[in-house]
């Protein structure tokens, strides 16, 4: 303002208007800068303050549902709002190949999904080659057809295994978790044997779309057998959902001691950050 106020007073002056009623113009002008700035952001900001409050006592899943997907990038941050919807007493359930979205959603049962996208190592375009595959084509109905519909191209191996290890096949009963991961007398994992098995079966469908001559040509190819190993312990199962996810969202290590906790303990663990 102050590099202004000389070429407002000459511009005014040379329109005919008296040096001292600009002067007291402008020196009204600075009275007002002085709050109303800081005034206008308030009044915005308890507008919006508003707004928000509003929204998340009426619309709660919706709500947290946008803000986790507002911060999708930002892991500590998914962390504390998904703190925060424990809290509120909110189910926010696990990635699922045949449900989840990119981003957080509220399914039809009013309960928050985990996105594809918030997944760590999974990404925005293997979990849109997943969802435009589903959406065209109907929901998976087990793991083999999972891994003989979507693109491998997109969807490698290191995404195979973040899907595995954060709980998005889960809806697929006939295998657990722990089962992707087995190696066979190769030394292989289940993951990469499906990864071969898919690429076959996709490569022989391509060949029989591209053959000149009529009739049926296709091969049938076996699905690897599904192993039988030793499962995770719950440490490390809760854990690798940690690790990807960035809260532990079905259970916690400790739950095994809740009623210890809730009973026997008088003092949180905030407590001790005043005594250093």
């Amino acid at each position: 303002m102050d590099e202004l106020k000389e070429k407002f007073i000459e511009g005014c002056t040379k329109n005919g208007y008296k040096k001292e009623v600009v002067e007291k113009i402008w020196h009204d002008w600075e009275a007002f800068a002085q709050y109303a700035f800081n005034k206008s952001h308030s009044t915005c900001y308890a507008y919006v303050s508003y707004q928000t409050a509003y929204l998340k006592a009426h619309f709660p899943a919706e709500f947290m549902a946008a803000v986790l997907s507002r911060n999708l990038a930002d892991i500590k941050k998914i962390t504390i709002f998904m703190d925060e919807c424990k809290r509120m007493g909110m189910k926010v359930l696990g990635p699922d190949v045949n449900e989840s979205m990119l981003k957080f959603i509220v399914n039809k049962d009013g309960n928050v999904r985990f996105g594809l996208a918030a997944i760590k190592g999974v990404g925005e375009g293997p979990g849109m080659k997943i969802i435009e595959e589903r959406e065209k084509n109907g929901p998976f109905t087990d793991i083999f057809d999972f891994i003989q519909r979507v693109d491998l191209h997109g969807v490698n191996k290191r995404i195979l295994e973040a899907l595995a290890r954060s709980g998005g096949f889960d809806s697929f009963t006939e295998i657990d978790r722990h089962q992707f991961f087995c190696l066979d007398e190769k030394e292989n994992t289940f993951i990469e044997n499906l990864l071969k098995y898919g690429n076959s079966f996709q490569n022989d469908q391509l060949s029989t779309q591209q053959s000149l001559f009529g009739g049926n040509t296709e091969i049938e190819i076996p699905t690897p057998v599904i192993p039988v190993c030793q499962e995770w312990s719950k440490m490390y199962r809760l854990n690798q959902v940690k690790e990807l996810i960035g809260i532990y969202l079905s259970a916690h290590p400790l739950d095994d001691y809740k009623f210890e906790i809730e009973h026997f303990c008088n003092t949180t663990l905030s407590d001790f950050s005043d005594l250093t």
